[in-house]
């Protein structure tokens, strides 16, 4: 397979390496840093509905599904976008919880009363969203060694095109199907995440397996650990990606 994935990618090399990241890079945490939250004082946070529910604005311009069902993290993905994004409950002003990114930005607000406020580029300043039904959880979906082949193969075409130059990927040489889809995803993030850093200069993007989820830059590679037991919260996000590509830990998500 071109630009290094095949054979020599789940080779022997390929896991010694993956395993020497896990191991050289225990404590990285740029991107999984929580935001502080002076405000966050020790409250009563507003029940939600436990589960996942579709929502959706009035106008139905702005449709997602929320995910309550790994605790207090929610999971919200929206209508159009492929990513997951993991979000963090605060308290706010009158008892309302608060869901953050991990760079702080709020994308969602249950108020004290049940309703939900939506938060997007198209609306700085929230919209009111209703529920429309019960859906299936979001979980990273398992994957076949053939079927992520495959995924790779589009994934480092769409890379090189996107950047403009070869991008290669290296990945642990052995893993379970659900470790295989939370690795594939990670990818899918970076690929995403470099496409939005101008005139990043990443050739090679290694992602190992760790016990929590980490990411490092050295000089032109990407060195991104994945916790797949923690599911889509085991993994950095585009912007957190983007951010550390850029120079920056924290930074406004797009």
């Amino acid at each position: 397979m071109s630009q290094g994935f095949g054979p020599s990618l789940y080779g022997r090399g390929a896991a010694v390496v993956a395993a020497a990241v896990t191991l050289a890079f225990p404590g990285l945490v740029h991107a999984q840093q929580q935001p502080q939250q002076p405000n966050a004082a020790p409250q009563r946070l507003v029940p939600v509905t436990v589960g996942a529910n579709r929502y959706a604005t009035p106008d139905g311009a702005v449709r997602f599904v929320l995910d309550r069902s790994g605790g207090r993290a929610a999971l919200v993905q929206f209508e159009g976008d492929p990513e997951v994004h993991v979000l963090r409950p605060t308290m706010g002003a009158g008892g309302d919880e608060i869901f953050q990114t991990e760079n702080g930005d709020v994308r969602l607000r249950v108020t004290s009363h049940g309703g939900i406020i939506v938060y997007t580029r198209a609306l700085r300043t929230g919209a009111a969203a209703s529920e429309e039904g019960r859906v299936a959880p979001l979980t990273p979906e398992e994957l076949a060694f053939a079927e992520m082949q495959t995924r790779f193969r589009a994934l480092q075409n769409r890379a090189r095109r996107s950047i403009g130059q070869p991008v290669l990927f290296t990945v642990p040489a052995q893993m379970s199907p659900l470790a295989a889809g939370v690795v594939t995803d990670a990818a899918e993030r970076a690929a995403e995440g470099l496409s939005e850093a101008p005139m990043t200069n990443v050739r090679h993007v290694i992602i190992a397996i760790g016990r929590v989820p980490a990411l490092a830059l050295r000089g032109d590679t990407l060195i991104i650990q994945v916790a797949p037991q923690l599911g889509y919260a085991g993994r950095p996000s585009s912007s957190a990606i983007r951010n550390v590509v850029m120079g920056e830990v924290q930074g406004p998500e797009q």
